[in-house]
């Protein structure tokens, strides 16, 4: 039988999900480039987060460990297999905003293969020390090093095609 968390705990970990939530779906939607299966993996690494929060509020960074559940589930095999056999129930073939500078960027990084686009995203728009990335990915720094190179040159490849959208310079999350 499962002990109810004392609610201090409780309020802490409904103000870490209130504050942290938006963006951490937000970097998950530009690797899945899929809103309902970036909600899915965020909420899914939270329930994991909320089964041991006592020791993950302790960590120097719990955003991070939530952060790292979800990318590393945005990796696994039967989702991905269950996507491509058509029961994926997320599955949006509308862009999850009308702007068309946050379109053109989506589609710029679904040019982009996924590892790639993992390591661009963890590492420019998360902003996560490459060290990070590499252990979240399980590759070396140099291995993380290269991915990142390429996948900001093919992001500003593709985003060259579309003259009227410009490259992200600072703030994705706001997109």
């Amino acid at each position: 039988m499962a002990i109810a968390p004392e609610p201090s705990l409780r309020g802490e970990f409904g103000a870490h999900l209130e504050a942290n939530y938006p963006r951490l779906v937000a970097q998950l939607c530009m690797i899945t480039l899929n809103p309902g299966e970036a909600q899915d993996l965020v909420q899914d690494a939270y329930a994991r987060a909320w089964q041991r929060w006592a020791d993950i509020r302790e960590l120097p960074d719990p955003t991070g460990w939530v952060r790292q559940m979800a990318v590393r589930g945005s990796t696994r095999r039967w989702r991905r297999l269950l996507a491509r056999l058509g029961f994926d129930r997320s599955r949006s073939a509308d862009s999850p905003s009308d702007d068309p500078q946050h379109a053109g960027v989506l589609d710029a990084l679904r040019q982009i293969p996924p590892y790639r686009r993992r390591v661009l995203v963890l590492a420019d728009v998360a902003h996560l020390p490459l060290t990070e990335v590499a252990e979240i990915e399980s590759i070396d720094t140099g291995v993380v090093e290269g991915r990142l190179a390429h996948a900001r040159r093919e992001l500003n490849e593709f985003m060259a095609l579309r003259p009227q959208t410009q490259p992200p310079a600072a703030n994705w999350e706001d997109m």
